[in-house]
């Protein structure tokens, strides 16, 4: 006790404040910012964003579930590789994965709107020459086949007589489109 009394750290630690009024005036001004949950409303004992609760139910330590299911509704058709990759950047996708997936299906629930379907939708994904993929989305592109199974469907096809095509090199796949942030910016 007594080495603690004489640190020189702790020697003033109770002059914080100016004086009595200051002190009242601060916590008076911060009370409802501390005091409540910014995703619930439910009050709270400690300064954070998010109440006990709200933090183990967290799909992301970073955003919050509202801003989360914002930028799911932004990006239709971005698909879950793709959308993790982008708003958490990190190598661990299994957990925020499923977390994500719980989260979505707990608001298809609450809401009735197929987030997961929104997110996943191959409709709003564009469609480009398999030779001309960005290379930033080379790890997403769907159905990207090479030549050697065409080349085998322009014999089957020859051979049955039907109509083929002279460059069967322009297959087309569905890739993502650019990330939409709205008003939220990259962490």
């Amino acid at each position: 006790m007594q080495k603690r009394k004489s640190d020189a750290k702790t020697k003033d630690y109770y002059k914080i404040y100016c004086d009595n009024k200051c002190f009242r005036e601060y916590h008076a001004s911060n009370k409802n910012k501390l005091t409540t949950c910014t995703e619930c409303g439910q009050p709270k004992s400690y300064n954070s964003m998010r109440c006990q609760l709200c933090r183990e139910m967290a799909v992301s330590v970073k955003w919050l579930d509202s801003e989360i299911k914002e930028l799911v509704i932004l990006n239709p058709g971005a698909g879950f590789d793709y959308f993790i990759d982008t708003v958490f950047q990190t190598s661990t996708r299994f957990r925020i994965r499923e977390k994500l997936t719980y989260f979505l299906n707990d608001l298809k629930e609450i809401e009735g709107i197929d987030y997961v379907a929104w997110l996943q939708n191959p409709d709003a994904m564009r469609i480009v020459n398999q030779d001309k993929i960005p290379a930033e989305f080379e790890r997403y592109a769907k159905g990207s086949r090479r030549s050697e199974s065409t080349k085998n469907l322009k014999r089957r096809r020859i051979r049955e007589g039907l109509p083929t095509r002279d460059n069967w090199n322009q297959v087309m796949i569905k890739i993502p489109r650019e990330f939409r942030w709205g008003k939220y910016k990259p962490r």
